[in-house]
This record gives C-alpha cells, structure tokens and sequence, in this order.
C-alpha cells in the first residue's frame, strides 16, 4: 500500500511533560486507521503536532513525502491534510452555509463556487436541511457533522476526526459510521480518534494503540484491543488481572 502520511520519531515536550515520546507510524492512501487509549494517552497532542497546531521538539512528518516541518497549520491545510476537532466551534453568528463556505475559500476565490462547494459538502454530511440556518442552535451532532463539512470543503487528501462520535446521539451514530465509510470510498485516507471502541474497531483497516505518549500496539483491530497493554492501560493492573 502507497504511504501517504508517515511520522518518524515525533516528540512533545510541553516544560517538563513528555506527551509524546519518539512516535513512528506510517498510514497508507485510502486507509482508515483508528488511533485509541486512555485519556492522557497523547492522542490530541499527535493530531495537533501532525496538522501544525502543535511544535513538534523532534523529529519530522511527512504528506506525500513532503515534510511538515515548521509549517503552519493553514499551510498544511492546502497540502491537503486538515484536522476536526473533539470540540467544534463554528462561528456562532454565521449560518451552516456561510461556515462551511469559509472553509471552501481556502480553495478557490470565487465565492459563488466556495459556495457552491459549501452547500455540497452539507449534503454530503446530511445537513442540506440546516443550510441557512445559525449555527449557533446547532445540536452537539450537527456540530460534528458541520466541523466535518468544513473539512471536507478543503478538499483534503488526509482527514483527522478528534472524536466524531463523541456526543453524537445513539441512533445517529450508525449514520456517522457509514458517512465515514462513504469519505473514505471517495478516496480519503481517515485518522480517527475514537473512544466508541465498538464502533471504530468495525470501521477501521488497522489501530494504534497509545499510552503515557507512546506508541504500545499498531495491527489488525482485533488483535490490538486484545492485546494486555492496552487492556491495561484502560483498567490499571489490578482490574486487567481481574
């Protein structure tokens, strides 16, 4: 499989806190890889050393072979590799059109077509019906899906999704799921942090598995959340031996 992000030896020092410590991996075109562990793990940090947001105090990342190094994060962006968030926070006094329209300029400067791309991507993630509406009455799911349809407006190549699960109500996680599944049958590559194991195993091509900044497991999703380590990650040792 064709490498399009690989990571080689990413380190975080915030003070005197490590938060992530010689992190490698390599994610291929088109995969959907999951990346779980307790909270603290270093999962966020990753993203945001990967997407800018965050400096990295050694080693390098690389997009299509290009390193990211000393990039900013809207730089980044238009190289085609653009991050959501745990937390979204569209602009609260603008409709869901005029958000995602916003993203879909740093593509094009025709605002007619930014807004066309804007309305596209709306429809993609379900939300055609909110289109003019403020996003400021947005339900915490609608504003993952709206934090979604920004990004897909940037027209990314690499996609990471902070927990797009995450207060999602139960019956419309199913619907997340398959518009996951629909990103990546158009030819996006997925990094997922996810804490609704459940789901992420039965869409991901393959996990990684973290703790305390560190990398512990990278496989098969089956043979990863069996493994002891990160059983023992999330319970501690004495309920992992329970």
């Amino acid at each position: 499989m064709e490498t399009i992000l690989q990571t080689s030896g990413v380190s975080v020092r915030f003070g005197g806190l490590t938060a992530l410590n010689d992190v490698s991996f390599s994610v291929g075109r088109n995969e959907i890889l999951g990346i779980v562990g307790p909270n603290g793990a270093g999962k966020s940090t990753l993203f945001g050393a990967i997407c800018g947001d965050v400096a990295a105090n050694a080693g390098d990342i690389h997009l299509n072979g290009l390193s990211l190094a000393g990039k900013p994060s809207h730089e980044i962006a238009r190289l085609g590799l653009i991050r959501t968030f745990q937390t979204p926070r569209p602009f609260a006094s603008m409709t869901f059109h005029d958000n995602v329209t916003i993203a879909a300029l740093t593509r094009t400067n025709d605002i007619h077509e930014a807004r066309a791309r804007g309305e596209a991507a709306l429809v993609r993630v379900g939300l055609s019906h909110c289109l003019d509406r403020p996003s400021s009455g947005a339900s915490t799911g609608q504003r993952k899906r709206l934090d979604i349809a920004r990004a897909l407006a940037t027209e990314p190549d690499v996609l990471l999704l902070d927990e797009p699960l995450g207060g999602v109500d139960p019956g419309s996680v199913a619907e997340v799921i398959d518009l996951l599944r629909q990103i990546r049958s158009h030819g996006m590559t997925l990094l997922v942090i996810e804490h609704n194991l459940e789901a992420l195993t039965g869409i991901a091509d393959r996990l990684i598995a973290m703790t305390l900044g560190q990398i512990i497991a990278d496989g098969a999703p089956a043979e990863v959340m069996r493994d002891e380590r990160l059983v023992r990650a999330y319970l501690g040792d004495d309920d992992a031996a329970a």
